[in-house]
């Protein structure tokens, strides 16, 4: 083998007798360069994209969702609540029923009759959810319930001796204080408690701030009560503690993040905006590793069909989120389509390499036929042409793989050649974020480091089968 390496080598080094034949040689190390330079950039570029897009999506809404179904909220053990003195004559929501004392609050001496309609079951359907979430061996699993409504933001803005009120309906969800990566969405660290004045402390989308909204701004969240305040408007005085990045949520612009105890309130309010009950409550699961998404996903299922749950809960994953299930379909098919883009341009690419061997066995006829002569098998030489296609690939995969790395590292001054020659940003900070990722894909290095020798190992075998068939006796007597 270092027969044929050696010989390779020195048919591969630019020489004045060979100089047509370098040349393209050094075209087609040229050509399959850019080409992985390129797949190496964009699909570095897009898997950050989409990790980051996924660190936020998950932050705020979990891997794992746990929903309730219709049958819960048809069942006894949810509207018993609303006939029990013991809870006050009003329903709880999944946070209020975990930490109750009774499964059954219902007195039969002093409550109403129950309807005969309403389904009976011997579960705590919140308390056995949540023990058969905590049996589940997952590293980081956390889980947390949450409530999601909408109501009135109107917000005083008080700028010296001028006044303005800025007013919109808008969605109203618990902050996921338990979720371990949600401060990384956070500007500064708030504090959402009651002050004294009693008003509650929220968080508001980037937007907001935008707009001109400032923290210590102060409003109200305004719902239509229930029971004898039917018909009233309700209130609840807020302040603004700080500001978040919703992503690329379809709702995170118009999402106000407050205490459990905000948002199960306007969710229980029988005249709040309210949306699908089934989704405007639920659990949140997080855990450390996402790549285990489907692996959690099926051992809960399985734990909630073993307990006698599943009739009443659901449990969705990230990536069929109804908000996110088409754009993480359409990051896995711009990758897709790139990747196959680039894999022709490879392949048309490796033509060249056909053709410069080819040039390089006729420039090399006579010492073939002597190699031959000599005693060198038909193998050694074709061994050492197929040696050249793939040194051509191994040395186009290094270059434009160091190429990508010191793009990623200067991608911010791309960015902003790229904005400077458009004369507008040339990536929207909504999507994007405020810079491009510009750490190396693993994945896509080892991709190209297959791919790319590969390719050029299978170019080199036509002129290297060319090179072997050759016979010594007519290169001799033609030379």
């Amino acid at each position: 083998m270092r027969f044929e390496f050696g010989l390779a080598r020195k048919y591969l080094v630019p020489r004045r007798g060979q100089l047509s034949v370098s040349l393209i040689c050094l075209l087609s190390i040229f050509v399959i360069t850019l080409v992985v330079w390129l797949l190496v950039t964009f699909l570095s570029v897009m898997g950050g994209i989409e990790k980051n897009w996924l660190h936020k999506l998950t932050s705020l809404n979990a891997p794992l969702k746990i929903n309730p179904t219709h049958r819960y909220f048809n069942s006894y053990y949810y509207q018993v609540d609303a006939i029990s003195s013991a809870s006050n004559y009003s329903l709880k929501t999944i946070g209020e029923k975990k930490v109750a004392p009774l499964t059954n609050p219902y007195n039969e001496e002093i409550d109403t009759t129950v309807p005969m309609e309403w389904e009976r079951t011997d579960h705590d359907l919140v308390k056995d959810l949540f023990t058969a979430i905590n049996e589940i061996d997952e590293p980081g699993l956390i889980a947390q319930e949450y409530d999601i409504s909408g109501a009135l933001l109107r917000l005083k803005l008080v700028r010296g001796d001028y006044h303005s009120f800025l007013s919109q309906v808008a969605y109203v969800a618990s902050y996921a204080d338990q979720s371990p990566q949600v401060q990384a969405l956070l500007e500064e660290k708030t504090d959402l408690s009651i002050d004294e004045s009693g008003a509650t402390g929220v968080l508001l989308p980037r937007a907001f701030k935008d707009q001109g909204v400032t923290i210590g701004d102060r409003g109200f969240l305004g719902y239509g009560g229930s029971g004898a305040a039917s018909g009233q408007e309700m209130r609840l005085d807020i302040r603004v503690a700080g500001f978040y990045d919703p992503g690329v949520m379809s709702i995170g612009p118009k999402c106000v993040l407050a205490p459990a105890h905000i948002a199960g309130i306007l969710r229980t309010s029988g005249d709040a905006y309210t949306l699908d009950p089934c989704q405007s409550t639920g659990v949140q699961v997080w855990f450390s590793n996402l790549d285990h998404t489907r692996d959690v996903e099926a051992k809960l299922q399985a734990k909630l069909s073993e307990r006698g749950l599943s009739d009443y809960w659901s449990v969705t994953s990230y990536y069929n989120y109804d908000f996110a299930k088409d754009l993480l379909q359409q990051f896995k098919s711009d990758k897709l389509l790139f990747t196959l883009i680039g894999m022709i341009i490879l392949i048309v690419a490796a033509s060249n390499i056909i053709s410069s061997l080819v040039l390089l066995v006729n420039n090399k006829k006579k010492e073939i036929g002597i190699l031959q002569s000599m005693g060198a098998s038909k193998k050694s030489i074709a061994l050492i042409f197929a040696i050249c296609g793939l040194m051509i690939g191994v040395i186009s995969t290094c270059v434009g793989a160091a190429a990508a790395v010191l793009t990623l590292h200067n991608i911010d001054h791309v960015v902003h050649f790229l904005s400077w020659v458009q004369g507008h940003d040339a990536f929207n900070a909504l999507f994007y974020g405020n810079s491009l990722p510009s750490t190396l894909s693993t994945s896509s290095i080892k991709f190209i480091a297959i791919a790319t020798p590969a390719i050029s190992l299978i170019a080199a075998l036509i002129p290297a089968l060319k090179a072997c068939r050759m016979q010594p006796a007519q290169i001799l007597r033609s030379e």
